[in-house]
């Protein structure tokens, strides 16, 4: 009965979870995720997905909040965990099973079952400068601290597929932390954050070099990743047009959420419009001068909207 009660909880909290972020956003998660889990099931190294599925229960059980709060309601707290851990483990113990492995899949479950007797690890946070990684203001921090895990994960699925000459899963890592980074720009500024800036042409300039700097500074080591298994023309167009392009988008969120004053338009406007252009202008080095066209009309718009701001 208590199993019962705790896994319909969770699922209430899963909904409420999506119903809060909003479809559009549900839908990206859940692609991205299901993106992540393609590329653990067609690594061919026996040691990854296990790996990879230990750590992340291992960091999931050691980061929740609410294992005091199970033991205080319930005698069979560390039951319910291992039934969580084992469904959440369960595609890749199957998936490990029908490869034939089934050592790795043991360990999978040996984890689960043991998880709930480890104590929490409690982290020391400490100040780390790096004033080389970021520019501008508050925004890419925010992603960064947010997605910088996502960024490393990523580092390690290029290097994993460079590994066994599979370039293109570095090339989809590339796209993915370039869409990932448009997220600094998607929340809805209030109209006085322009005075922060002396007049337009601060504003753009704000805008284009702290992206520049940004989007290079986290696209040389993918970028580099690619030119050390296959440094070709064709890799090289490719990573060219994916930095100019991964600019270009965040320049234009930076000036559309200006435009648009709601989350909504937004997230639609980078579906329909910035996601296809950005993806497509990788491979297609002459989409880039529509993207270009589509920021100045923006540019304009801006200028024309936030006029009297300056004056």
């Amino acid at each position: 009965m208590t199993i019962n009660y705790y896994f319909r909880l969770r699922l209430k909290q899963f909904f409420r979870i999506l119903e809060e972020i909003g479809f559009i956003r549900s839908l990206f998660l859940l692609s991205f995720l299901a993106l992540i889990f393609y590329s653990l099931v067609k690594i061919d190294q026996r040691l990854i997905v296990p790996t990879a599925i230990i750590l992340g229960l291992m960091f999931y059980h050691n980061e929740r909040k609410d294992k005091d709060f199970l033991l205080l309601q319930t005698k069979h707290a560390a039951s319910l965990l291992r039934i969580e851990y084992l469904f959440i483990g369960l595609p890749f113990i199957i998936i490990e099973c029908l490869k034939t492995y089934f050592f790795e899949a043991g360990i999978i479950v040996i984890t689960a079952i043991l998880l709930p007797e480890l104590k929490t690890i409690k982290w020391k946070s400490f100040t780390i400068k790096l004033p080389f990684l970021y520019k501008g203001g508050l925004e890419y921090i925010r992603i960064f601290r947010l997605y910088g895990w996502l960024y490393f994960f990523l580092f390690l699925i290029a290097v994993t597929g460079s590994l066994h000459d599979n370039i293109r899963i570095g090339k989809v890592a590339l796209i993915v932390w370039g869409i990932i980074q448009a997220t600094a720009f998607t929340s809805i500024p209030q109209r006085q954050e322009l005075t922060f800036f002396l007049n337009y042409s601060s504003l753009q300039k704000y805008l284009i070099r702290s992206n520049a700097w940004n989007v290079t500074v986290t696209s040389i080591p993918l970028i580099g990743i690619i030119f050390s298994f296959s440094f070709v023309w064709e890799n090289i167009i490719f990573s060219a047009c994916a930095m100019v392009g991964s600019m270009l988008y965040l320049w234009n969120l930076g000036m559309i959420r200006h435009l648009l004053f709601s989350t909504v338009a937004i997230a639609i406007y980078q579906l329909i419009i910035l996601i296809p252009l950005f993806f497509y202008s990788c491979f297609i080095p002459f989409l880039l001068i529509p993207f270009a066209l589509i920021n100045g009309v923006c540019y304009i718009l801006l200028k024309n909207n936030t006029k009297q701001i300056w004056n």
